[in-house]
């Protein structure tokens, strides 16, 4: 905005900034009803070089925006039908493990139906705990609660919270003795009860298929209730009686 002084100089006082235009125009959204040659008049620089008029952007803009919410709603759709069938799974196993006959019908049904539903080249299960009412040398899933190998996985225990990802060299072979040397992946599955805990392993060859960021609440579920079902079996101190 010019404006010219009594000695005839002019000067040249800034105009309103791009905040109160943008403030004005939020408050009075009929603005450019009222004043259609100005939304006429105004053309914005397209990525292509060439000019649009606020109309056009506007569209595009909307446009754009409708193929994000598009593919957003795709993406929940997609999660909810998985979840779905995960909770189906997990459901099928539970029965499936409610009516295996005795702790060695459980531990070769929970790792028979997780490699087949699942995707797990090897499942171990480790209950720090002895057994009862079996003998032990028909379920060696029950290490005892003096289990030497129990520092590896003294976080999980701790946290007492599902964790995915990279299984250490260690952590491998304190389980699958026999392992080769690769690159793995797995979740492992805090188990507890009264008096005791363990660990659900499910380990996958391919080092992408159990990732950090995955999400563990149903993994949590399917720990509480391989724990339950373990539970009956493990040998009780006269004093948890």
């Amino acid at each position: 905005m010019k404006l010219q002084s009594d000695d005839g100089v002019s000067n040249t006082q800034p105009g309103p900034s791009a905040e109160i235009v943008s403030e004005y125009l939020r408050k009075h959204l009929d603005f450019f009803e009222h004043n259609p040659d100005v939304l006429r008049d105004i053309e914005l620089t397209h990525s292509s070089g060439d000019a649009v008029s606020l109309l056009e952007r506007q569209v595009t803009v909307l446009r754009a925006e409708n193929t994000r919410m598009k593919e957003r709603f795709e993406q929940l759709v997609a999660l909810a039908t998985s979840n779905e069938n995960l909770i189906k799974r997990i459901h099928q196993l539970a029965l499936a493990l409610m009516d295996a006959a005795g702790p060695e019908a459980i531990f070769a049904t929970l790792t028979e139906r997780l490699a087949q539903e699942f995707d797990a080249d090897h499942v171990c299960t480790v209950v720090l705990a002895n057994s009862a009412f079996v003998d032990a040398k028909l379920v060696p899933e029950f290490v005892g609660a003096q289990w030497s190998n129990r520092n590896l996985f003294t976080d999980v225990l701790s946290a007492k919270m599902p964790t995915c990802g990279e299984i250490t060299r260690d952590q491998l072979v304190s389980i699958l003795p026999n392992a080769e040397q690769a690159n793995s992946s797995a979740t492992i599955l805090p188990l507890s009860g009264k008096s005791w805990d363990g660990l659900l392993i499910i380990i996958s060859n391919d080092e992408t298929r159990f990732r950090d960021d995955m999400g563990t609440d149903f993994l949590a579920y399917l720990g509480d209730i391989v724990s339950l079902i373990v539970d009956p079996w493990v040998a009780r101190d006269k004093s948890d009686c």
